[in-house]
């Protein structure tokens, strides 16, 4: 059985690998044809046999930009490492995203994949993560006023209570004029919730905190690459 696994339609001729199954083992066949467009008997007609789809896509990857061209077929075997070379050639060659204006669409289309020209988040999922412990108003009064400029401005009370704060190593209660967040770090690291549970991890895996989610108040930012590259989103 013989089928087509790897396309690119080009003015004048084509990319094509095919795959050819028997029962013993399969083999790609690549083929390269050009149109003479001059009459002149230039054209161009190839065929070479490769044991692996990956060798027979090298001979196109590592000679042409095919993918400036219309990408019509790629089989779902292959997908994953095209488009994962793909992304390889792109950054290597810094390609800009101009370059890609008229093929995208396709590439994108035949790899359902989403290919994006931005700054990427980094791969082991590193985040900046920063944490403040949340107050809770456990008693509270209101006190007057008496001194002149308050009464010129129109003020008569303020508030004071006492607020029970929550750090990650225990309970904190203090009485404070009003409700502040002064227990609070910045780590980086990796964020998992489990239950009720908040946990952080720095770069090696290692817990380095578990505190209840409803005493504190979290945030984490992914840390992005410095240039802008390609990257992928299925």
């Amino acid at each position: 059985m013989k089928e087509i696994v790897f396309e690119i339609l080009a003015e004048g001729g084509g990319l094509v690998i095919e795959r050819e199954k028997n029962q013993n083992d399969e083999k790609f066949i690549y083929n390269h044809a050009e149109m003479d467009l001059t009459d002149e008997g230039l054209g161009i007609n190839r065929k070479n046999i490769f044991e692996t789809f990956e060798q027979a896509f090298q001979q196109i990857n590592s000679k042409y930009n095919w993918f400036t061209l219309h990408l019509e077929t790629v089989h779902n075997d292959y997908k994953s490492y095209v488009l994962n070379e793909l992304i390889k050639t792109l950054n290597s060659k810094k390609i800009t995203p101009s370059e890609l204006k008229y093929s995208q669409n396709d590439l994108e289309k035949v790899l359902n994949a989403k290919l994006i020209f931005d700054n990427q988040p980094n791969r082991n999922g590193m985040q900046k993560i920063s944490v403040n412990a949340l107050t809770e108003l456990t008693e509270y009064e209101y006190q007057e006023y008496t001194d002149e400029y308050a009464k010129k401005i129109g003020q008569k009370f303020k508030l004071t209570g006492t607020f029970k704060t929550w750090t990650y190593e225990k309970q904190n209660f203090s009485i404070e004029m009003g409700i502040t967040n002064s227990h609070s770090f910045e780590i980086i690291g990796t964020l998992e919730i489990t239950g009720n549970t908040v946990i952080i991890k720095n770069e090696f895996g290692q817990i380095e905190y578990a505190f209840p989610s409803d005493k504190f108040f979290v945030s984490a930012n992914p840390i992005l690459s410095k240039e802008k590259e390609w990257f992928y989103k299925k």
